[in-house]
């Protein structure tokens, strides 16, 4: 119990991991605003929602992280294109699970999104919590091994 407390403290009750935290709530909201209007106004799917929602989300995530969180010495196109690639996969992983959350919402616990539209927020929003660690561990990585002058 001791090693996980110290795991815990070590890597998460950090001020780099807070900072991670807020810009990840914001980078939440942004992602669930945009696919809220694309799915409940502009009706473009689960899918192609979630995508958009998290192109848009990523690009301020990355400026963020970049800037106040992970703070490399040097920025360039690689560490650009790095980041995004984490995020790619973030993306297909956030998509799996979107669809899959909204599976099991409609079908085991008979959401109606019809009755409520804010409810069709639930899915993204489990997808997007259950790959915040992920991200923060994968993006430290990243950062650090492209931090170089070009």
């Amino acid at each position: 119990m001791n090693k996980l407390w110290t795991f815990v403290r070590t890597k998460f009750l950090t001020r780099k991991f807070l900072t991670f935290g807020i810009f990840g709530v914001v980078n939440t909201l942004i992602h669930m605003a945009i696919y809220y209007v694309a799915f409940n106004q502009f009706q473009l799917g689960e899918f192609t929602s979630n995508t958009f929602a998290f192109i848009c989300a990523s690009v301020f995530s990355y400026f963020a992280n970049a800037l106040f969180t992970f703070k490399p010495t040097h920025k360039n196109a690689a560490q650009f294109g790095a980041v995004m690639m984490v995020f790619f996969i973030r993306l297909l992983l956030s998509n799996g699970l979107t669809v899959l959350f909204s599976y099991i919402a409609q079908v085991w616990f008979l959401i109606d999104y019809s009755v409520e539209s804010i409810y069709t927020l639930i899915a993204p929003m489990m997808a997007s919590a259950l790959l915040i660690p992920i991200a923060f561990f994968a993006l430290g990585y990243v950062f650090k091994k492209t931090d170089v002058q070009t």
